[in-house]
């Protein structure tokens, strides 16, 4: 690692503002987008390469903060270093190598309309940190397993390069699509919930996490399983204040032909990540902006 923070042209110009977006002074939040497939990105194409204003990304490979865009995310094998991008023959071997993933063919992810609602509706800057990998139950995250340490080795550099730039790092967020791979197993509502809270509150100890946004996961296998997991997650939502639902639009946009990937059965097209994005950035953003204390994000009722 560099003792300094690199930026590519078109990068942060601190006497400006983040990459052209909100004024300097704006607060910058770190938010954290994990979970399997659909999150990593696993759609037809890529729909644009225009950054968001007011976003960047942090890029462990070369320890980065650049303007945010797709295709987002970065190839990481289990040692920390560069892995390489999914292909279609490479079937499990590219599972064995990768502990986290790009967005899949360099194709479109939900990160760009995630910042761009999230940015504009809540007038505060954000550093994604894009941790996430295809084919992954929650058995992958938990404490101790080689996702948590790839998502929380990210973070944490994450947040020391922002410090190094001179960016006050504000809440920290994680945002969640993921439990395809739990229905598939067939796992109980009651393990489901239990697993997330023990990765939320490992999370909070080791990189200070203030709040664990879900969006809700869609159909994939369409039978009970999968009600299974929604209601997992919808249940702990209610009952457990450090969790936020911030969209359950995934289950209606699989009747909608447009947002489904037509190559890949049960992943979203560029068009549908972008739906799921704007309305969960929407959604935080304005839960944001309704909490009573802005720095008492556990105790605000949202």
């Amino acid at each position: 690692m560099n003792g300094s923070t690199r930026y590519k042209k078109g990068g942060t110009d601190l006497k400006r503002g983040i990459a052209g977006g909100p004024a300097i002074g704006a607060a910058t939040d770190l938010i954290i987008f994990s979970g399997q497939s659909n999150m990593q990105g696993q759609s037809e194409k890529l729909l644009t390469t225009r950054s968001v204003k007011g976003a960047l990304e942090y890029r462990q490979l070369t320890d980065e903060l650049v303007p945010l865009k797709d295709p987002a995310g970065e190839d990481i094998g289990y040692d920390g270093r560069p892995g390489y991008a999914y292909e279609d023959w490479m079937g499990d071997s590219w599972h064995k190598g990768n502990a986290l993933g790009s967005a899949a063919y360099g194709h479109s992810t939900l990160l760009p309309a995630f910042a761009a609602a999230y940015t504009v509706n809540s007038g505060r800057n954000i550093v994604a940190v894009h941790a996430a990998k295809g084919s992954t139950d929650l058995g992958y995250w938990l404490p101790g397993a080689s996702g948590y340490k790839a998502l929380t080795d990210k973070a944490l550099m994450a947040r020391d390069s922002m410090v190094r730039a001179g960016i006050v790092p504000g809440h920290v967020f994680l945002v969640w699509l993921q439990g395809e791979s739990d229905a598939i197993i067939g796992k109980s509502k009651g393990q489901y919930k239990d697993e997330l809270a023990a990765i939320d509150s490992a999370l909070r100890s080791t990189i200070g996490l203030d709040r664990f946004c879900l969006i809700r996961v869609g159909r994939f296998t369409c039978d009970e399983r999968d009600k299974e997991i929604m209601d997992a997650q919808d249940e702990i939502c209610r009952e457990n204040s450090r969790f936020m639902m911030l969209t359950d639009i995934a289950v209606s946009l699989y009747d909608d032909p447009p947002s489904m990937n037509p190559f890949v059965g049960g992943h979203f097209s560029a068009l549908g990540l972008a739906r799921i994005g704007t309305d969960a950035g929407t959604k935080l953003a304005n839960a944001l902006s309704h909490a009573k204390k802005d720095v008492d994000l556990v105790s605000a009722k949202w």
